[in-house]
């Protein structure tokens, strides 16, 4: 999907950490609900990796929408009922999980439309590592579908706008001396958020 590989590498980073992170609260503490979002959390870190990477493309995406799908359903119940902690950031994050999970299956289902921007001349899309090799894309002149550019911009504007309230936060909690994992859950959120406002920047 991407093709300048500096930026792979650099979303690569971004969420490898941050599902790492979670990965690691989710053994460390928390309710079994709490672990439960981690581990949707890892999954999702997993999935925005490999959508980085041309190689995973062939990847099935019916399976992935669902599963984002049912992670934002179980986020809304998580929000409905308040079943997260401060640690975990509460309700409202618990919210702002619903629109990141129905995010990621709006990407995963719109990735083929999406990816046909990226065509090169006479239609066709250079696969990365294999020089000399074209895919055909659809779309006039390579471009992309205007539906998929504003959805991508208005969801673009949330994620950076959460990514920065995050991060502040984060910086807060750190200052005020509250427990370590609050400041590093809010700076793994603010982390995500920036990647997932990155990765959807390329689809516009």
């Amino acid at each position: 999907m991407i093709t300048a590989e500096g930026l792979r590498w650099i979303l690569t980073a971004m969420f490898a950490l941050t599902g790492a992170f979670c990965a690691y609260r989710c053994l460390r503490q928390g309710t079994a609900a709490e672990r439960a979002g981690d581990v949707l959390h890892v999954v999702m870190c997993v999935a925005m990796v490999a959508m980085a990477w041309p190689a995973t493309m062939s990847i099935a995406r019916w399976p992935q929408t669902v599963f984002f799908v049912l992670a934002a359903v179980w986020f809304a119940v998580v929000a409905g009922t308040g079943a997260a902690h401060a640690d975990h950031g509460g309700r409202r994050v618990a919210v702002y999980h619903v629109v990141m999970m129905a995010a990621m299956a709006w990407m995963v289902f719109v990735m083929p439309r999406a990816m046909s921007g990226m065509a090169g001349p006479g239609g066709t899309m250079e696969m990365a590592g294999h020089e000399g090799m074209a895919m055909p894309v659809s779309g006039a002149a390579g471009s992309t579908p205007a539906d998929v550019t504003t959805v991508a911009l208005v969801l673009v504007a949330v994620f950076v706008v959460a990514g920065l309230v995050f991060l502040s936060r984060a910086i807060d909690d750190a200052r005020a001396s509250r427990p370590p994992l609050r400041s590093l859950s809010g700076g793994a959120n603010g982390v995500m958020a920036l990647g997932m406002g990155l990765m959807l920047l390329t689809m516009a």
